[in-house]
């Protein structure tokens, strides 16, 4: 389920979040990396999200250092052994950033990543979805259809019924 804003956890973009590589790579090759900065008063990432972002030299690599510009990268201490052996290094590490910073969302789109976040960690967890949907919700876009078809044409992976259910939402 796509959180559209009108929630109990309405309040997710007025706080921090630390973000996972999926939604950096989304909102970069969507050229919309500017929105983290005017949706959550602050973004962070990892370092080891960062090695993940940077570790193939892809035709996007321009718009990710674009997108880390509105980023601060942090530090994570060891990932707890659990994340280590469920998920990758960038989700265990943005999973442990959020518990080392005291912060209670994140920024993931890979549903097993997801559901470890929010259900062992108990962490409000949000993907990219939501934030087009708050970012037309706010006037920052006009239309997400041609954002995520856009995508899509990249090669990024957004299953169909999150598609339906992201333009559902979004009215469109």
């Amino acid at each position: 389920m796509i959180s559209n804003g009108n929630s109990p956890m309405a309040d997710f973009f007025a706080y921090p979040i630390v973000c996972n590589t999926g939604p950096l790579i989304a909102l970069s090759r969507a050229n919309l990396g500017h929105l983290l900065s005017k949706l959550f008063p602050r973004v962070m990432t990892t370092q080891a999200v960062v090695a993940e972002l940077t570790a193939k030299d892809a035709g996007d690599a321009a718009e990710i250092r674009q997108t880390l510009a509105y980023v601060e990268i942090v530090e994570a201490s060891t990932p707890d052994p659990l994340l280590v052996t469920e998920l990758d290094a960038g989700e265990a590490s943005v999973i442990q950033a959020a518990r080392d910073h005291g912060i209670s969302g994140v920024l993931i789109d890979e549903r097993r990543a997801r559901r470890i976040a929010a259900e062992a960690y108990h962490l409000e967890v949000r993907g990219t979805c939501a934030v087009f949907l708050r970012a037309k919700r706010e006037g920052l876009l006009p239309s997400i259809r041609p954002v995520l078809e856009n995508l899509v044409a990249k090669g990024y992976f957004i299953g169909p019924q999150l598609m339906t259910e992201c333009l559902r939402q979004a009215g469109e």
